[in-house]
């Protein structure tokens, strides 16, 4: 059965200097493993239930929010309202066309700013099966995407914030 993870938090020195960290590519040995796929179930059920650890609801998780430093995350869809998993992803703008929209998040807690973000994006990533996929976001989609992006290169959204 799942079980929330601790999510790292820049309140404590030791976490903000993982969460900062680059995360590595995971292996098609890794991605077979039985321990990947609990891990994954205990990422998404952490997001899931964000709330439990005092934390507001969770768009998305990154893999290195819980000191895991894989390049993988989750997103909620806000059109599907579905959880969407991309591992091993590439974000790359699609236009040049930018918004800024207020962000959060849970390794950052109670600070919120405005960022600026591509309004479309194309995001290449593998699924569980080591399938590559390729598809393309817009809006808030595309913003959360870049958040949890973000994270896989040690980037918080405080370093993007407008000034």
């Amino acid at each position: 059965m799942a079980k929330a993870l601790n999510i790292l938090t820049t309140k404590n020195s030791k976490e903000e200097s993982i969460l900062r960290g680059k995360s590595l590519l995971i292996t098609p040995d890794e991605l077979k493993a039985n321990e990947f796929k609990e891990f994954l179930d205990d990422l998404l059920y952490t997001a899931q239930h964000s709330e439990d650890q005092g934390n507001v609801p969770a768009g998305g998780i990154a893999a290195v929010q819980v000191g895991n430093s894989k390049r993988v995350f989750y997103s909620l869809n806000y059109d599907t309202n579905e959880w969407e998993l991309f591992i091993n992803p590439t974000v790359e703008p699609n236009g040049f066309l930018k918004f800024s929209g207020e962000e959060g998040c849970l390794s950052v807690p109670k600070i919120v700013g405005n960022v600026s973000r591509y309004y479309k994006v194309k995001v290449r990533y593998q699924d569980l099966e080591g399938n590559w996929n390729t598809k393309k976001y817009s809006d808030i989609n595309a913003a959360s995407i870049q958040h949890e992006f973000d994270h896989l290169d040690g980037i918080l959204f405080t370093d993007r914030m407008d000034k």
